[in-house]
């Protein structure tokens, strides 16, 4: 008899040692039983959705929805889902009474929606309901504002590979673990149950989020403190969390997670959690050489525990009590699902690098991925589901379907897959069946899908644009201030500090361009000079040199002239006389003069001696990213005077913050020590209004600049 999951079962290597033995036993099944196979495949062939009668089963659904044939495809339909979902949520065959009870509950039945999601926070709540298969998805006002952040959160290449969608499915998943194993609670019970499981429900999207973000420089720190957090008995500190909006949010879900599920009383769940991220990050380490030195066993070992610890994750924040079921059964089923998901993301993965066994040439490969796809399914329903047929006719439907609709954007890939691989006839003879039915389907189904929308500025963190736009940043440099991009002057580096979210003060210049709708491309010499200009304006200060600082500004201004090659000469001479009294005596210079006072024992009578400094420093970098670029793009005078504006006033509010942040550290602060943090907490606001109140008067998009002014006014260091 197979023993339950235990400690002993996530400790050290035995997840591995685990996966291959499930892997070993699985090859040898399928070995063993090419009959059981083979009449799988024989199922999916039989539950091919012919075009004709799906359009004319919809079409009685929909004219005649009370007639007899009607209620009875409606019935079937619903029960052959609800057995499908009840399988994989928990691993086992439902009783034919209780799946009388799930189809006939209207709990557990997400309604129809008459209006199409309007964003992609929308979009993601929608998927969560159809995955969880409830009509009403619990704490949805905290999973909301959740969400939002996420979205806001996540690098533009996490969107693009479908980072929201798995957020949505691996929450909705979740979700529908809980709700089918309260079916025999009272509705109070169900209620405070899926309540607390769409606190880990969330947290887990996140730190899958985390998961799949690739092993760059810019995803250091989310990768660093995610394994940190799964180790901790308590909350980080904020303090100790990285000024970036996705390790923030990383922070805040497993802030969530230990309160539903405290680590002393859930060991098991975090460990299950940290074996998931340490299998990809594994995976994402490997190279394609090293994937094919034992022919890509270690490869769909790793992926089968990644995908296995995720499910006993799941599995443990859903279920109400237990120990979640027998290692081995979490192993099958995951390999037959990464099998699934990695056939239908074959083209992404291939786009975007990922090693899996249908980016790799199969003849490489030990086994056949392919043939693995069915043969895994027809394995999980022997050995999971006691070869339940009502489950694997459940199982097979649902897989022809997707491969079916997968085929009617792609069917001419079925060629180069009978070529490459070694398929039996049977699956042959499915393949050629799936793919003239997808052939057959008309206009919409073999339509491309709609490319994702890009999200709106008002729906992103500054900080994430900054660092999406810093590979924009480090071209602009290595083109046109290539005696600085890798060290300057005295060997000061030409990028300013930035941490994980990159350099914000070009970011600002994009913005603007972003806001006005305007190609970015031509503004690259002033992004770079932007970007010399801050690092050579913190040269003035006393950590480098003046004479490092007067040289980087000098580069800044060299670049200035490289844009007369795109823009009208005469807004190129407005832009470099503007640029000149900004970082001029009376200006830059003097504003570093002055911040320097009070270290030197003098200190202004009131607080506007303090802000003048500010505006004069901090206020002036801001007007240098934004008026030469507004000037450039040929923004109206009364715009620029209200951005010019903006700048000042958010100058000043970034400033203010500053010094409240530093009080709190217990660092000296000058404004608030000579004049009390509630001074201080006034005049941030104030200024915080009239800079919002600037941006009220532009006709632009304002959503980004808007976002900056909040971070500004938020940020916690």
């Amino acid at each position: 008899m197979p023993h339950h999951l235990s400690d002993a079962d996530l400790d050290g290597d035995a997840p591995l040692v685990a996966a291959r033995d499930t892997l070993d036993a699985f090859r040898a099944w399928s070995g063993a039983h090419p009959e059981e196979v083979a009449a799988h495949v024989y199922r999916w062939t039989a539950h091919l959705p012919e075009p004709s009668d799906r359009h004319r089963l919809q079409a009685l659904i929909r004219h005649r929805p009370d007639s007899e044939a009607a209620r009875a495809a409606e019935a079937t339909r619903l029960r052959r889902e609800a057995l499908r979902r009840h399988a994989l949520s928990l691993g086992e065959v439902p009783s034919s009474d209780l799946l009388d009870r799930i189809v006939a509950d209207p709990r557990r039945r997400p309604p129809s929606s008459s209006t199409a999601p309007v964003d992609a926070v929308d979009t993601a709540l929608e998927r969560i309901r159809a995955h969880a298969v409830l009509r009403r998805v619990p704490a949805s006002g905290l999973l909301r504002e959740r969400i939002t952040r996420l979205y806001a959160a996540l690098p533009e290449e996490a969107l693009a590979g479908g980072a929201m969608d798995r957020a949505a499915r691996t929450i909705g998943r979740v979700l529908a673990i809980g709700s089918h194993d309260t079916l025999d609670a009272d509705p109070e019970a169900t209620a405070a149950h899926l309540g607390r499981v769409v606190h880990g429900a969330y947290a887990l999207a996140v730190a899958q989020a985390v998961v799949d973000l690739p092993a760059y420089e810019r995803n250091d720190a989310h990768h660093r403190l995610l394994p940190h957090l799964l180790s901790e008995i308590e909350p980080v500190p904020p303090a100790g969390v990285p000024d970036d909006p996705l390790a923030e949010e990383l922070h805040a879900a497993h802030v969530l997670l230990l309160t539903g599920f405290p680590f002393a009383e859930h060991r098991l769940l975090y460990r299950a959690t940290e074996v998931m991220y340490l299998a990809r990050a594994r995976a994402e380490r490997r190279t394609r050489a090293e994937a094919l030195r034992d022919g890509g066993e270690t490869l769909l070992v790793d992926a089968m525990v990644e995908t296995g610890a995720g499910g006993i994750a799941a599995t443990l924040v859903g279920r109400r009590a237990g120990p979640g079921g027998p290692v081995h059964r979490h192993l099958v089923m995951a390999l037959a699902t990464r099998l699934r998901h990695d056939l239908l993301n074959r083209a992404r993965d291939a786009v975007t690098g990922r090693l899996t066994p249908f980016t790799l040439a199969p003849r490489d490969l030990d086994g056949d991925p392919l043939h693995d796809l069915f043969a895994a399914e027809a394995y999980m329903v022997a050995t999971v589901f006691g070869g339940d047929p009502e489950t694997a006719d459940a199982l097979a439907h649902h897989g022809s379907a997707r491969l079916v609709a997968h085929l009617a954007r792609d069917r001419f890939r079925i060629e180069e897959w009978l070529q490459a691989h070694r398929p039996t006839p049977e699956i042959e003879g499915f393949l050629r069946s799936a793919a003239r039915i997808a052939h057959r389907r008309s206009g919409l189904a073999l339509a491309a899908p709609a490319p994702s929308r890009a999200r709106p500025s008002a729906a992103t963190d500054p900080r994430t644009f900054a660092a999406d736009r810093s590979g924009f940043v480090d071209t602009a440099l290595t083109r046109y201030a290539s005696g600085n991009d890798a060290r300057g002057p005295r060997g000061v580096p030409s990028r300013s500090p930035g941490g994980p979210e990159g350099p914000l003060r070009p970011a600002l210049t994009l913005m603007l361009a972003e806001g006005a709708a305007m190609d970015p491309a031509p503004l690259a010499p002033l992004v770079a000079a932007v970007e010399l200009f801050h690092t050579g304006s913190l040269a003035l200060d006393e950590r480098f040199s003046h004479l490092t600082g007067i040289a980087l500004i000098s580069s800044g201004y060299a670049l200035m002239a490289r844009m007369a090659d795109d823009h009208p000469e005469e807004r190129v001479i407005r832009a470099i006389t503007r640029v000149g009294v900004l970082l001029g005596p009376e200006r830059l210079c003097r504003g570093r003069h002055l911040d320097r006072v009070p270290a030197r024992g003098g200190e202004p009578a009131d607080p506007s001696g303090f802000l003048e400094v500010y505006a004069l420093t901090t206020s002036t970098e801001i007007e240098v990213a934004l008026i030469p670029a507004a000037i450039l793009l040929g923004l109206p005078d009364h715009e620029i005077d209200l951005l010019t504006s903006y700048a000042h006033h958010a100058g000043i509010v970034l400033r203010v913050r500053s010094e409240l942040l530093a009080d709190s550290d217990g660092a000296r602060s000058a404004l608030v020590g000579a004049h009390g943090r509630a001074t201080a907490a006034r005049t941030l606001a104030a200024h915080r209004d009239l800079a919002e109140a600037a941006l009220d008067g532009l006709a632009l998009d304002t959503g980004l600049l808007r976002g900056v002014l909040d971070h500004f006014a938020t940020r916690r260091r």
